[in-house]
């Protein structure tokens, strides 16, 4: 990790074997937690990104989940089950 100062602001670095240097964001500086850094990585859009797609993921959850309880309502109904017993409903 390096360490560069611009314009008095720190910016520190990490050469990566395949993508070269990129900025890196430690949770700590001068030996003090960076709370900024440990609560949004040091990039609030990530943040915000990460948290729609978990938001997508969990809303598809909830709708198969609600799509699965429909559908054994209805075999559970007295209709549907009347006519698998009279042979009118064949499953494949």
């Amino acid at each position: 990790m390096e360490e560069i100062l611009i314009k008095g602001e720190k910016i520190y670095l990490k050469k990566s074997n395949l993508f070269g240097w990129r900025v890196i964001y430690p949770l700590k500086e001068d030996g003090k937690i960076n709370w900024y850094n440990f609560l949004f990585g040091g990039n609030i859009v990530n943040v915000i990104i990460i948290a729609t797609i978990v938001f997508v993921l969990i809303g598809a959850l909830q709708e198969y989940a609600n799509a699965i309880n429909v559908a054994n309502e209805c075999l559970q109904s007295k209709e549907v089950s009347q006519g698998f017993n009279l042979g009118r409903i064949s499953l494949p």
